[in-house]
């Protein structure tokens, strides 16, 4: 199984002056209230509200020119957030491989203090990144890049695009563990064009396959999740929210791993991996 977590764990961090990591349209909204070139600003707000957050963020990046790293390293860095039980939950899953779809290093921070440095890191420009396929380790990708290395993200339109062509070797990879692996999908949206064209070509080109899953704590109609299972072969898994944490999730995950735990105890004990 991999592991792909997105914005929505983050969001359980807390950082100083008790601040959230921000979800992607909450990020955009608070970046054109901040923006420092205030002309013409209609029809990024169009866009945000249009869910084409691809192109709002590209519009939003060449508004704030030399100061847009500054300020994404203000929104998703300086606070400083601090690992929830979210990020100790998912790392009880015990999956060998994590996709990050983040910027921020929090989970994989809290992985390498828990297991002392073992966790592998890979970028998806890495040349190296392919080794998460056959690698005996523990692997932590980054499947969009991180703040360390910002001309390096991909979060606008541009920057998809450019990754798909430059990077090509990276979504191979990825292409490769979809065949192979059963993606889990904890916190992330279901509208990244990347994943999407992936999951969607091995849908097709491989009808036969187990679904992969997607935890979401929204009501979701039952045409898009007829949708998504036939297009991405993706099988819509819901949880009740409880709040806006949302705390549903996190005890969701504390039973699962109460479940899977004594297993994987007897896998190791018996050799019957």
């Amino acid at each position: 199984m991999i592991v792909v977590i997105g914005s929505g764990v983050s969001r359980h961090a807390l950082g100083h002056g008790s601040l959230r990591p921000p979800m992607w349209e909450g990020f955009l909204r608070q970046a054109i209230i901040d923006c420092p070139n205030r002309d013409s600003l209609g029809p990024i707000e169009e866009a945000v509200a249009s869910g084409d957050y691809l192109h709002a963020c590209e519009w939003l990046k060449k508004r704030y020119d030399e100061n847009w790293v500054s300020y994404l390293r203000r929104t998703f860095s300086a606070p400083a957030y601090a690992p929830a039980e979210i990020h100790e939950q998912i790392l009880r899953l015990d999956a060998r491989i994590v996709f990050s779809l983040n910027f921020d290093v929090i989970y994989e921070r809290h992985a390498n203090n828990i297991h002392h440095g073992s966790h592998i890191v890979k970028n998806y420009y890495d040349t190296d990144v392919s080794e998460f396929l056959r690698g005996g380790g523990r692997y932590i990708i980054k499947v969009h890049g991180n703040l360390n290395s910002p001309e390096s993200l991909i979060f606008t339109q541009k920057d998809y695009a450019r990754a798909r062509i430059k990077h090509a070797a990276f979504y191979q990879a990825f292409d490769a563990a979809l065949l192979t692996h059963t993606f889990l999908f904890i916190g992330s949206g279901y509208s990244d064009p990347d994943i999407n064209l992936l999951l969607e070509n091995q849908n097709f080109g491989f009808p036969s396959q187990l679904p992969h899953y997607f935890l979401s704590g929204n009501p979701m109609h039952v045409d898009r999740r007829a949708s998504l299972r036939d297009n991405r072969n993706i099988k819509v898994l819901e949880y009740d929210r409880i709040d806006d944490a949302p705390t549903g999730l996190v005890a969701e995950l504390i039973q699962l791993n109460s479940i899977l735990e004594p297993e994987i105890e007897k896998m190791g004990t018996t050799n019957t991996w």
